[in-house]
C-alpha cells in the first residue's frame, strides 16, 4: 500500500503541527496508550466525498469510507495491535462511516445516536455534547482504553480540536471531570 501525496502531507503536517503544540509524538502517543486508561476520538476515515447525507438513508445511500478509508483503519487496528495497545469500550456514530472505521480497526462497535454529527440534525444538540463530553471526561475501565469514531463537529465542539478525516486525538481524564489533551495522530502515524 502506497500513501497518496494527500495522507502524506496531512501526515506530516499533523506531526509537526502536534510537535508544535507540545504534545506527544505519535509513536509516544501509542506507548502511552498500552497501560490503559485514556481516551481516543477518531474522525472517521477517508470518505468517497458523495455530499451530505442523512442517518435515516439506507446504507447504500450514505457516503461511505473510501478504499483509502479502509486500508487507514485497518493500518490504526494493525498498529495497536502489535504495539498491545489495550481496548476496552468503543463507541460510533451510528453513520455508516463511523462504525465501520471502528468495526475494520477494533472489531467492534457500539452505535449510539448521541455520537451523529452535531451539523446532522439541530434537535438534541445540547444532549448530544453533554454524551460526548461524558465519554471524553470519565475514565474507561481499569487497564483498558476508550475508543470514540465519529464526526469532526462533535469534537470541534467538546475539546476545540479540528480533525482531518482519520485523525485521532489521545486524552486523558483527570477524574475530576476534566482532560488532558496530550496529542493527535494521522492513521498511518500510529
Amino acid at each position: 500500500m502506497t500513501l497518496s501525496r494527500r495522507s502524506f502531507v496531512l501526515g506530516a503536517a499533523a506531526i509537526a503541527l502536534t510537535t508544535a503544540r507540545g504534545y506527544a509524538t505519535p509513536s509516544s502517543l501509542t506507548t502511552s496508550l498500552q497501560p490503559g486508561g485514556h481516551v481516543i476520538y477518531f474522525r472517521h476515515a477517508a470518505t468517497q466525498w458523495s455530499g451530505i447525507d442523512r442517518i435515516e438513508w439506507p446504507r447504500s445511500r450514505q457516503r461511505l469510507l473510501s478504499d483509502e478509508g479502509i486500508a487507514q483503519a485497518e493500518a490504526i487496528g494493525s498498529a495497536w495491535r502489535a504495539a498491545n495497545v489495550p481496548v476496552g469500550e468503543v463507541w460510533a456514530s451510528p453513520f455508516a462511516r463511523c462504525a465501520d472505521h471502528a468495526r475494520i480497526s477494533f472489531g467492534q462497535a457500539r452505535e449510539d445516536m448521541r455520537l451523529i454529527g452535531l451539523l446532522s440534525d439541530a434537535n438534541g444538540q445540547a444532549e448530544r455534547r453533554e454524551f460526548l463530553r461524558s465519554l471524553v471526561t470519565t475514565l474507561p475501565a481499569p487497564g483498558t482504553n476508550r475508543v470514540i469514531v465519529s464526526h469532526r463537529s462533535n469534537i470541534a465542539e467538546v475539546a476545540n480540536v479540528s480533525l482531518a478525516e482519520g485523525e485521532g486525538v489521545v486524552f486523558r481524564p483527570d477524574g475530576a471531570g476534566g482532560f488532558d489533551l496530550l496529542g493527535t495522530a494521522m492513521p498511518n502515524a500510529w
